[in-house]
């Protein structure tokens, strides 16, 4: 009678156990809140977001400030000839202002982008990791019901049990340890369920406060957005009412319409010509990477003969012969505020206005963009990133605006294309003339060559593409 109370009083033990833990797992409401369990710090890099944010914030504060003084002296012009310049003027420097102040809003933008991919990749991992502790749980519960099922079919001595069934003191001593080791091995599966309860209410928690966090930033970044759409509608209104602008803007749509069948043609021809060239640099560039494997190949056979003959260690005598190109470029575009978003720098340090960018227009499609600012004839254009030329093309002689294309350069007139490795190539069209020549290693920031307005070009500005694998890419993803 006792050892079934026992085994009674041991299998109710088990089932509360059970009820336990599956009230641990189902439910949220038992669990005891540790606030412990997640230590919350900023990061380093949160840390450099946050200034990042509170400089560009600034200096848009103080650009804002700039164009309001623009605004009341535009708005309070007199008539007359010589207000009208000076309206003129006003204007243009305020078109300065904003484009700045755009600019500025992107570099917060981008900051705010940096902390939502963050957030976007820890809440990815959470999910991850949640899924793999229910997986865990689940398992565990369901490993401990077996456990108890066990116990129970087989019954549970007790500890008088032992002492009265043993036939020796070493067999008592044998079978106490048995069930001590026994009681341990369930003990242990309790607290590892406790524990990844524990870790999956963390993990949850966590979660849930990155995705909060995560509303917060989008919502935030929206708002910089359409703060940054004002600026730009601004910017569109004051290029209307600028007669120069507006007449280029005009001149420029008549020519691409009157022109579209050529330009086409020529923008057809051009693209096959790339891809061509494209296919010719991989071929080389494997042709080139087997020579050099078989080079170091021989070099190495070579050494292992010296050092067998000699007693040398092998490759100790060996030599790299690389040399490199220490020109330093002739520009600084930190010089002119500008900042670097990618590997590549912008192309003609000091001009920053963006006339086109990729896309549509007016029936062609623009795969690059095109920088034009007042006086930029002349300008330098420089490499956006180290390099090797890989083609050049100089002979176009028609450098003025036109309203038709010329026919040099497949539209490009004077143009150079540098490979910077890694399938990226950068594309400069239109120049006055290129200095650099096919083959030659580039530095950023070398100079390439000047702004000009060759091939079919309405006035002088440089074209500038980012291609990928052959393939355009938008520039301002990257300058």
């Amino acid at each position: 009678m006792k050892k079934v109370g026992l085994m009674k009083r041991l299998l109710a033990f088990s089932i509360a156990i059970i009820s336990a833990v599956t009230v641990i797992t189902s439910s949220k409401d038992y669990i005891k809140k540790d606030s412990n369990i997640i230590v919350s710090a900023q990061s380093a890099e949160a840390k450099k977001n946050a200034d990042a944010i509170k400089k560009a914030q600034q200096e848009i504060d103080a650009l804002e400030k700039q164009q309001s003084d623009l605004d009341s002296k535009i708005n309070s012009a007199n008539q007359g000839a010589d207000a009208e310049a000076e309206t003129q003027e006003n204007i243009s420097q305020q078109i300065n202002v904003v484009e700045k102040t755009i600019q500025k809003y992107d570099d917060k933008i981008n900051q705010y982008q940096k902390e939502i991919n963050v957030l976007t990749k820890s809440i990815a991992t959470s999910e991850k990791n949640i899924k793999t502790k229910e997986a865990q749980i689940t398992k565990g519960v369901e490993d401990f019901k077996k456990r108890i099922r066990v116990m129970y079919v087989s019954g549970t001595s007790s500890y008088t049990d032992i002492l009265i069934g043993a036939d020796d003191f070493y067999d008592m001593l044998m079978k106490i340890e048995l069930v001590k080791k026994v009681a341990d091995h369930d003990n242990n599966m309790i607290n590892n369920l406790v524990e990844l309860k524990k870790q999956y209410e963390a993990e949850k928690k966590k979660l849930e406060e990155n995705k909060k966090t995560l509303e917060q930033k989008l919502k935030v970044q929206q708002q910089e957005k359409d703060k940054q759409q004002k600026h730009k509608d601004k910017l569109d209104d004051l290029y209307a009412q600028s007669e120069a602008t507006e007449a280029r803007l005009r001149a420029d749509a008549a020519a691409y319409k009157k022109n579209k069948a050529q330009l086409a043609k020529e923008h057809d021809a051009f693209e096959a010509d790339l891809q061509k060239l494209y296919k010719e640099q991989q071929a080389i560039k494997q042709k080139e990477e087997e020579e050099r494997k078989r080079r170091e190949e021989e070099e190495r056979q070579r050494q292992a003969a010296l050092a067998a003959q000699n007693g040398w260690s092998a490759g100790s005598n060996a030599s790299t012969g690389v040399t490199t190109n220490t020109t330093q470029g002739s520009t600084n575009n930190a010089d002119h505020g500008y900042k670097d978003k990618s590997m590549f720098t912008w192309p003609v340090p000091g001009f920053y206005h963006i006339s086109y960018g990729v896309g549509w227009r007016w029936g062609a499609y623009h795969s690059g963009i095109d920088i034009y600012s007042d006086n930029i004839r002349g300008a330098k254009i420089c490499a956006a990133a180290a390099g090797t030329v890989i083609r050049v093309e100089n002979y176009c002689t028609h450098d003025y605006g036109k309203n038709g294309s010329c026919g040099c350069g497949g539209g490009y007139g004077n143009y150079c294309i540098v490979d910077h490795g890694n399938g990226y190539w950068t594309l400069y069209g239109h120049s006055q003339g290129i200095t650099v020549s096919v083959g030659q290693t580039v530095n950023q920031g070398d100079v390439l060559g000047t702004v000009g307005s060759t091939g079919f070009s309405t006035g002088p500005h440089l074209h500038f593409e980012v291609r990928l694998n052959g393939v355009a890419m938008d520039p301002q993803n990257y300058v």
